[in-house]
């Protein structure tokens, strides 16, 4: 679906920063960004509800390529004290992303082996 919106200049402008940085358009930034915003309720699904195909998908689940190399960048950038504000907001971010993501990774692996799709995470492809 297209959808036309309007941003502050001030977004904007970060967005094509991010954009520009990570060498990806503006719009996949932005369609990322409210995919994750809005596919939360996937986070807070009972594990009970999922297949075992999704179960082991979330054991299996990891940080794109793309995400954890910026990321990198930006720690890099802190650790030497040249990270903007507007860099750290992105850190910021993107490390939520990686705790949240890694706690529904362990929710997955402790489900998988329950349901005896692994026997311990090593089992993992």
């Amino acid at each position: 679906m297209e959808v036309t919106i309007s941003l502050p200049d001030k977004v904007f402008a970060n967005v094509k920063n991010l954009a520009s940085k990570t060498k990806r358009r503006v719009d996949e930034i932005i369609a990322e960004k409210i995919e994750r915003e809005f596919s939360a309720d996937e986070l807070e699904r009972p594990l009970e509800d999922c297949s075992d195909e999704e179960v082991l998908a979330l054991a299996n689940m990891k940080m794109s390529e793309i995400e954890d190399r910026h990321m990198s960048k930006l720690l890099d950038k802190q650790r030497e004290k040249t990270i903007s504000s507007l860099e750290k907001n992105e850190l910021d971010a993107l490390f939520r992303v990686y705790q949240v993501g890694n706690l529904r990774k362990s929710q997955g692996i402790v489900e998988a082996v329950q349901r005896g799709l692994i026997k311990t995470p090593a089992d993992l492809k």
